[in-house]
């Protein structure tokens, strides 16, 4: 179980005790209603955080496979370009020479796959022009029927992508912190309900036999393992590529990762042992949403992640 459902828990075991022994036990003017409403809301909000997870984890996802395709083209069309211009002719040089400051930049982040897009964009608009004036016509550089046309789509959407990337993490950040705050209030109140009750057992054994019911240790439980980031990956870009919080991984316990597909799945039925390098899941199809969560178990129980949900979206 997750954090916020281990408070839930002694919150559960606490109103119990509360309703057969004190039904009208107050703490700071808090009933026992006061203390299940409290309690009742955790699941809302921590399936806010879990809703606002998916979309950051879908808009990291588009950013990516925006920036994979931007980098697919910016490596391919300079070489196609080279393929179909001559060095040994003094226009085709000059065209090649305006390629020559792409080669320069290695694309391995989207803002340098953005720079070298831009070079390689300004380029192939004087190299489609002379082809294009050819007699006879000359048709324009492409690759695997992708051209200027498609670099400079890509090349336009991918501001708005990062920007949804930045709107969901901020998003995300305001879910966690709203689930965090109540999961923390309740659990003091309910030790705040335990120090009363435990007052009130000086005089009632029956009520001081039954505190033992409340769970007021963690049992050491073992931590949660947090996963960093889940992106679609692998050669057809239809695997799941999972990665994990390293500082959250205890090699002392047994890690797993559980995964479902919607509409297919009825629970997370599927697993497999977590490599903390990372993991790949899949192939799966366009349109599959895949839910993942950490399972982390040692001698005294287990604890869940949070949910991470994917929509597979065409490459």
């Amino acid at each position: 179980m997750e954090y916020y459902q281990t408070v839930i828990k002694r919150s559960n075991q606490t109103i119990a005790v509360i309703n057969k022994y004190l039904p009208t036990l107050k703490v700071a003017g808090v009933d026992v209603a006061g203390l299940q409403a409290q309690s009742v809301a955790l699941p809302g909000l921590a399936q806010a955080r879990d809703d606002a997870l998916a979309d950051a984890d879908n808009a990291v996802n588009a950013e990516n496979l925006g920036y994979e395709q931007i980098h697919d083209l910016v490596i391919i069309l300079p070489q196609d370009a080279g393929g179909e211009l001559s060095d040994q002719l003094p226009a085709e040089s000059a065209l090649l020479d305006l390629l020559t400051p792409a080669y320069a930049i290695n694309p391995r982040t989207t803002a340098l796959a953005i720079q070298r897009g831009m070079i390689v964009k300004s380029a192939l608009l004087k190299i489609n022009a002379y082809l294009a004036a050819q007699i006879p016509v000359r048709g324009p550089v492409t690759s695997g029927g992708k051209g200027l046309a498609d670099l400079s789509a890509l090349l336009d959407a991918q501001p708005a992508l990062k920007q949804a990337v930045e709107d969901t993490n901020a998003d995300v950040s305001s879910a966690r912190s709203a689930l965090e705050a109540a999961a923390t209030a309740l659990d003091r109140l309910n030790k705040r309900f335990y120090a009363k009750l435990q007052s009130e057992a000086r005089s009632n054994p029956a009520l001081a036999a039954a505190l033992s019911q409340i769970d007021t240790e963690s049992a050491n439980l073992p931590g949660t393992l947090g996963i960093s980031g889940i992106v679609q990956g692998g050669t057809d870009n239809l695997h799941l590529l999972v990665n994990y919080d390293n500082a959250s991984y205890d090699d002392t316990a047994t890690n797993t990762l559980e995964w479902l597909v919607a509409g297919v799945d009825v629970d997370f039925t599927h697993s497999v042992a977590v490599d903390p390098s990372g993991n790949t899941l899949g192939a799966f199809a366009v349109g599959q949403v895949v839910s993942v969560r950490t399972r982390v178990t040692n001698g005294n129980g287990t604890t869940t992640g949070s949910v991470r949900t994917l929509t597979i979206q065409q490459p």
